[in-house]
């Protein structure tokens, strides 16, 4: 009997002492690990929540984290211009490197879309026989924002006028949308519009000029550029959150848990089975 009380002695003694796991070195190895936003400078970080816009000017489009683009390729601004028809914006800005990490949107948090763009000639239905667009023939601004295949949101934008234009607005993140998977969600945004120019020669002997071109030109990101600051929630940089665990901690992965559960367990057996041979034997 005291043989038996000596080891359940012996082993709570172990179990008050702490387990040491591989702590030291992990601590280490995170002071010496870089700064993500150096690291990876396209991809959302805690200095860089806001999704730039880029273009080569004519037909490649993009956008990422960094307000710098290296790309040579990259242009101020994109424009299309035509005197008499219809010009058809429709391009789409995913990034580029794709979205490597988990974010999560607060909920409630604001999408802060600014758009520098300049329109010149006509993009409204109407009868009006002075003008370029007929019943069906042009189409206002429209901005969808995209998490992968999902749609965040599409905006219509009817007020602009004639030359430059600042569209700033915004738009609140739902609680079925704060979730944003690196595998599922990259981030992209659809600009679509349709603008229609009428000149021509008219007037006395076809010489003089009527009517307005078409214009759609959008300044890119940079000084004046267009951009998309996004609510991402500062717990997204957690590791935990990044690893898919959303801030818990699975039992088996805590240091020295399964040798602190087999203390336990010897313990209990040391104090209690042999109590109940006894018992047994009493019979």
């Amino acid at each position: 009997m005291r043989g038996r009380s000596a080891i359940a002695i012996l082993l709570a003694i172990l179990l008050s002492v702490p387990v040491v796991g591989g702590t030291t070195t992990a601590t280490m190895e995170d002071d010496e690990e870089m700064d993500p936003c150096m690291e990876n400078p396209e991809q959302p970080c805690a200095n860089q929540t806001v999704l730039y816009l880029w273009s080569n000017g004519q037909s490649t489009f993009w956008s990422h984290f960094n307000a710098n683009e290296t790309d040579n390729a990259a242009s101020n601004e994109y424009s299309r211009e035509k005197d008499n028809g219809a010009i058809n914006i429709d391009e789409r800005f995913s990034m580029n490197p794709t979205l490597n990490k988990r974010l999560n949107m607060t909920v409630d948090g604001e999408i802060r879309v600014t758009l520098n763009i300049t329109v010149n000639g006509d993009w409204t239905n109407d009868n009006d026989a002075n003008t370029a667009c007929g019943q069906n023939d042009c189409d206002e601004l429209n901005v969808t924002l995209w998490a992968g295949a999902t749609q965040i949101f599409r905006q219509h934008v009817p007020q602009l006028s004639q030359g430059q234009n600042s569209v700033i607005f915004s738009y609140r993140i739902t609680e079925e949308q704060s979730l944003w998977d690196s595998s599922t969600a990259n981030p992209s945004i659809q600009i679509q519009m349709k603008l229609k120019g009428n000149r021509q020669n008219g007037g006395p002997g076809g010489v003089f000029l009527e009517g307005e071109p078409a214009e759609f030109t959008m300044g890119m990101s940079g000084d004046g550029g267009s951009n998309i600051e996004m609510p991402i929630d500062p717990a997204s940089w957690d590791a935990d959150f990044q690893a898919g665990d959303d801030g818990a901690i699975e039992a088996e992965e805590q240091p020295g848990f399964l040798f602190m559960a087999a203390l336990a367990t010897m313990t209990l057996a040391a104090v209690y089975l042999p109590g109940r041979e006894e018992e047994s034997e009493n019979f």
